[in-house]
């Protein structure tokens, strides 16, 4: 199936359960939009006892998979991770424990004609949030969405119609006044 949109969106995310300062359950989602910011594309994976570092990478990692199956030649990674955002956007190595998948990730985006890696906030990345948190809940391992779920259709709409979000900042900012 190719898709002949000028420019898509992808927005992965990682979640795990922490239990007791150790590796939890984790799940990885992700959605992929076209250029109105309609659904195109979504999957949960279940991935299993890990950090949320690499959680974050199978998400990525999936979610490359999924756009490179797809044929799309402009992209917009959007990672609410800004490590991994960094991480992507250099050169530099990463460690043995994780340098597999990096590798991996920086292969997929290099065969995109047109692609951008940034950090987003999380508010701006809740549905695939919730699809990381479907993802380590789920019994199978992947899940692949041509529509949003129905668990996940009040937070679509939500995030597709731009509604308002607000955040925890930490302390009161003070500017002098000059």
């Amino acid at each position: 199936m190719k898709l002949r949109y000028t420019r898509m969106r992808c927005l992965t995310s990682g979640e795990r359960k922490q239990v007791a300062g150790n590796p939890g359950v984790a799940g990885g989602g992700g959605v992929l939009r076209d250029d109105a910011g309609v659904w195109v594309k979504g999957f949960a994976r279940q991935i299993g006892h890990t950090t949320s570092f690499l959680a974050e990478l199978w998400a990525l990692r999936d979610g490359l998979i999924m756009c490179s199956d797809l044929h799309i030649n402009a992209l917009e990674i959007d990672l609410d991770a800004k490590v991994i955002a960094d991480l992507m956007n250099n050169s530099g190595s990463s460690n043995a424990s994780n340098s597999s998948i990096v590798a991996d990730c920086r292969l997929l985006i290099s065969r995109v004609p047109q692609v951008k890696v940034k950090h987003c906030y999380r508010e701006s990345n809740s549905c695939a949030d919730a699809l990381a948190r479907l993802g380590s809940k789920m019994p199978s391992d992947f899940l692949f969405f041509s529509s949003p779920p129905p668990c996940l259709f009040n937070v679509y709409v939500s995030d597709l119609y731009g509604l308002f979000h607000s955040r925890l900042c930490p302390g009161p900012v003070v500017l002098p006044l000059v």
